[in-house]
């Protein structure tokens, strides 16, 4: 690579950054002129039931043929965009919302960019980082900058300027402002930036509730308010669960006007998609619920009125469950099952069964609670499997970024709430195989975090059993660090990379009941590091959406056994990322 490529990505790399950090500005100044009503109207003609001919982007499509030459060798600008459109239209927009959102990525959003130039641009920058995506080495890798990756650059940068000076003359329509935002959201997730990806994520939540208000009012077309409710909505919710400790506080807006499926059957797989998601997002605030109490006074169970809730939830769950088999076993006697309905189906299981585990585990502070839940572990290990087997590209790689229900969550809850060890290692090494980036996330990340969850809890486990034999140094660091938590301050576990040598001699020898419940570690938080705070201070900030702080690492609590009073008490420590 030149010297000249690498100055170029630098270039647009900081032109991007500006312009991403003050187009979440814009588009909160967006969401505040549509609440306050002082935004003009554009007196534009709806674009978007029907495509608009004679722009740029409804030039003769390029043959299947021209997309073997790679985005590098385009002969000029004019031939790459089109070459990128082309790109997207025939191999990316599946991947990027799956095979059950296609009328939206493949269908709507395309005919949308024929109106809206920063539309286009959005795609084919999503289109360029997509094809060129490279999979990074580690959890902190930097991805070089090639031609076409700077391509992607100018064309992202070129579309955020176009919306940021429109919403700054209020010329913008709301609607168009949602749709690229989601579009800026893949951008800036395929680059790794999750924390410019989360910031536009809540911008957006935002810009879906004003919207909701101009469709009841009568300001929007009932065509703008199918789409809203039937494909953004749904894909809001979908990355609200996987970004939930971002947007918990935001989640219950955006779930109280969700469409519930209360039937026990399901017209479509998409049908039963979206009713699991809403599900899963529920529990997830229940989870929080049940959280929220047991914190209060070191309780180790929730009230009975908690309990009840979750009596509910799993009646939901099997209802749904009932739902979904009729429509499987529908499926399988017309004919048998396409490759895209067998991931799905997958994948539905393994979310069911994540669901249904959450709901359980979460009314007690009791890790070992999970220790009943093995079977529904390897229901999750298997469909991931399957899912991941069936889904393989022709070269045998998975896609690089998906915004659907993936493989990521389920085998990242197993691998940190199944502490039987050959479960939760089949889960790490799924983990490997999986797309990645999903959601907000690298795979990379995740999986690199749950080996040092499981490293942690297995020397714990080793330092608690004295007739393995282990490294004094190791014990003792883990009992220091209890030690210092017992007094609610966050320490740093430092010693991962030694407990490494340890556990590969000895997990081998770790069984389920050798891992008890005060060498376990409890609910998981990210944490950023105040930028006013000396480098080597901790000081935790639960995650902001509003914060630009980097992630530093995880806080996380743990049961430990007072062996004197017989009683147990919570301790809070640190994990540095």
């Amino acid at each position: 690579m030149c010297c000249q490529e690498i100055h170029c990505g630098q270039l647009w790399a900081g032109i991007i950054t500006n312009d991403s950090i003050g187009l979440i500005e814009e588009y909160a100044a967006l969401t505040t002129s549509v609440a306050t009503g002082s935004l003009p109207s554009t007196g534009r003609k709806c674009e978007y039931a029907q495509a608009v001919a004679g722009t740029f982007s409804s030039a003769s499509p390029l043959s299947s043929t021209a997309l073997d030459n790679p985005l590098a060798n385009a002969p000029n600008t004019v031939w790459g965009e089109r070459r990128a459109f082309a790109y997207y239209h025939e191999r990316v927009a599946l991947f990027v919302g799956g095979d059950l959102d296609v009328d939206f990525w493949g269908t709507f959003v395309p005919q949308l960019c024929q109106g809206e130039p920063a539309v286009w641009d959005a795609i084919i920058a999503i289109s360029a980082l997509f094809e060129t995506y490279e999979h990074p080495a580690s959890p902190v890798s930097v991805q070089l900058i090639d031609q076409p990756h700077g391509d992607a650059l100018a064309w992202y940068s070129r579309s955020v300027t176009a919306i940021r000076q429109r919403i700054a003359r209020g010329q913008v329509d709301i609607f168009v402002g949602l749709i690229t935002c989601v579009l800026f959201i893949c951008v800036e997730t395929l680059q790794g930036r999750e924390k410019a990806a989360l910031q536009l994520f809540s911008q957006g939540l935002q810009l879906v509730q004003a919207l909701r208000v101009q469709i009841a009012s009568g300001m929007v077309p009932a065509s703008k308010a199918v789409v809203l409710e039937n494909a953004i909505v749904p894909i809001f919710v979908r990355l609200g669960v996987l970004a939930f400790s971002d947007t918990a506080p935001r989640m219950d807006s955006l779930l109280e006007a969700a469409a519930h499926v209360p039937s026990v059957e399901f017209p479509s797989l998409r049908c039963a998609r979206e009713a699991l998601t809403i599900l899963g997002a529920e529990a997830l605030l229940f989870e929080r619920q049940c959280l929220d109490q047991l914190s209060q006074s070191d309780r180790f169970h929730v009230t009975p009125e908690l309990i009840n809730m979750q009596a509910r939830f799993w009646d939901r769950l099997d209802r749904w469950e009932t739902g979904f088999k009729k429509h499987l076993d529908a499926l399988h006697q017309k004919n048998p099952l396409t490759q895209h309905q067998m991931v799905k189906s997958a994948l539905l299981i393994a979310y069911h069964k994540t669901t249904l585990i959450l709901v359980t585990i979460c009314v007690s502070s009791l890790q070992t609670m999970a220790d009943h839940c093995l079977e529904g572990f390897q229901v999750i290990v298997d469909q991931c499997r399957l899912a991941l087997d069936t889904s393989r590209r022709p070269d045998g790689t998975q896609p690089p970024f998906t915004f659907d229900l993936g493989v990521g969550l389920p085998l990242w809850f197993t691998s940190l709430r199944c502490r039987e060890p050959h479960l939760r290692r089949a889960a790490v090494e799924l983990l490997r195989r999986a797309p990645p980036v999903m959601g907000f996330y690298r795979s990379t990340a995740a999986v690199s975090f749950a080996e040092n969850i499981i490293m942690l809890e297995e020397g714990n486990a080793m330092a608690l059993r004295p007739t393995i034999g282990y490294d004094v140094s190791i014990a003792q660091a883990w009992d220091c660090s209890s030690a210092d938590s017992m007094h609610g301050e966050i320490v740093a576990a430092e010693n991962t990379h030694t407990l490494s040598a340890v556990l590969s001699r000895h997990d081998a020898r770790l069984g389920l009941t050798d891992i008890p419940e005060e060498a376990r570690i409890g609910p998981i938080h990210p944490v950023r590091q105040d930028d006013d705070s000396p480098p080597n201070t901790m000081q935790d900030e639960v995650m902001d959406p509003a914060s630009r702080n980097e992630v530093t690492g995880m806080r996380f609590t743990r049961n430990k056994r007072d062996w004197v009073r017989d009683t147990w008490q919570r301790v809070h420590e640190y994990l540095p990322l």
